[in-house]
C-alpha cells in the first residue's frame, strides 16, 4: 500500500511553488533585490528541509517536481506574453559551418569533439569512481557510494563539457581535464584494499 502525502509534504511542496514565483517576480523587476531572491531561496530551501522531514528522498523528490512544474508554469506564461522581439535572427548558424572560402578545420573539431565526449566522459568517471573510493573509506555504505558515483559522473560530464566548449585554448582544455584526472587517479591509488 502507497502512503498517502501528509500535510507536511503538500505545504513543502505549495512553499517550493510559492519561492519560484518570489524568484520569477525578483528576477522580473527593473533593477534586481538581493533581499526578495535570497528569500525566494531560503523558502526553497526550508521547502527542500521540510519534504525531507517529511518523507525522506521521497519528500525532496515532491518538492524538487513542485518547484520545477511552478518554473515551467512561469516559462510558460511568460513565453505566451512575450512581445515579439525586434531584431530578426543571424543568417549565421554559431560557427557550424564555414563561410565562403574558410577552412573546414576538420582536425580542430575532431580534436573538440574527443575532449569534451570521451576525454571529459573518462575524467568524469574517475572523479566519480574516486568519490565513491572516499565515501566508502569514510563509512559509507556501498550502496550510497554507488549513488554517489552515479549522481557525479553526469553532472560533471555536463561540465567539463561545458568549460571545454566555452574556452578556446586548448592547453586549458587539456589542462581542465589532466588536473581532475591525476586527483582523481590519485585518490583512487590510495583507497585501493
Amino acid at each position: 500500500m502507497v502512503n498517502q502525502p501528509s500535510l507536511l509534504l503538500w505545504t513543502s511542496a505549495l512553499l517550493a511553488a510559492a519561492a519560484v514565483c518570489l524568484l520569477r517576480f525578483s528576477w522580473g523587476k527593473a533593477l534586481r533585490s538581493a533581499p526578495l531572491n535570497a528569500a525566494a531561496w531560503g523558502l526553497l530551501a526550508f521547502a527542500l528541509a521540510m519534504g525531507m522531514a517529511g518523507a525522506g528522498a521521497w519528500g525532496v523528490a515532491m518538492v524538487t517536481l513542485a518547484a520545477l512544474a511552478m518554473a515551467f508554469s512561469c516559462l510558460a506564461l511568460a513565453a505566451a506574453t512575450a512581445p515579439p522581439g525586434k531584431t530578426g535572427a543571424s543568417n549565421r548558424r554559431a560557427h557550424m559551418l564555414p563561410e565562403g572560402q574558410e577552412p573546414l578545420r576538420i582536425g580542430g573539431r575532431m580534436v573538440s569533439f574527443l575532449l569534451s565526449v570521451p576525454g571529459a566522459m573518462l575524467v568524469a568517471l574517475i572523479l566519480g569512481l574516486a568519490a565513491r573510493g572516499a565515501a566508502g573509506a569514510l563509512g559509507a555504505h556501498e550502496a550510497d557510494g554507488n549513488v554517489l558515483m552515479l549522481f557525479l559522473m553526469p553532472l560533471l560530464w555536463a561540465v567539463l563539457a561545458m568549460l571545454i566548449l566555452l574556452w578556446p585554448q586548448r592547453r586549458r582544455q587539456v589542462g581542465l581535464l589532466a588536473a581532475p584526472a591525476l586527483l582523481g587517479l590519485a585518490m583512487l591509488w590510495m583507497a585501493r584494499p
